[in-house]
């Protein structure tokens, strides 16, 4: 008997939304892998209070795992990947967390609408 190869499901999309923006994170993954991370400080980590945070989950993610930080013009760096461990640091009182920052170039190849690339809507 010969083993089969195990057919997997295709990995869903993950995306993250921000008011009228949204970025494709598996796409972003993908762009940082094998990177080396630099660092934030959760307490830097602004716009916490606008992320819809379940606690159970949060409770659960490994803080060792990069966020990922796109530039925002004007606005410096918004996390697009990983809030739930932004929130687990800042209650654990960690004070830095791994992060991937993307350039300009970088974020505009995930981002799927918004700004110049036109409005979103949740449809």
């Amino acid at each position: 008997m010969t083993a089969q190869p195990v057919e997997r499901a295709p990995r869903m999309r993950e995306v993250f939304h921000f008011g009228s923006y949204a970025w494709d994170i598996t796409l972003a993954e993908g762009i940082v892998q094998g990177r080396d991370p630099g660092s934030m400080c959760p307490e830097g980590a602004g716009w916490l209070f606008l992320v819809h945070i379940n606690e159970a989950h949060a409770a659960t993610v490994d803080l060792t795992k990069p966020l990922i930080a796109a530039p925002i013009e004007d606005a410096g760096y918004l996390v697009i990947d990983g809030w739930h461990r932004v929130w687990k640091a800042r209650n654990l009182g960690v004070e830095t967390l791994p992060v991937h920052y993307l350039t300009a170039e970088e974020e505009r190849l995930i981002r799927l609408y918004g700004g110049d690339k036109g409005p979103g809507c949740y449809c």
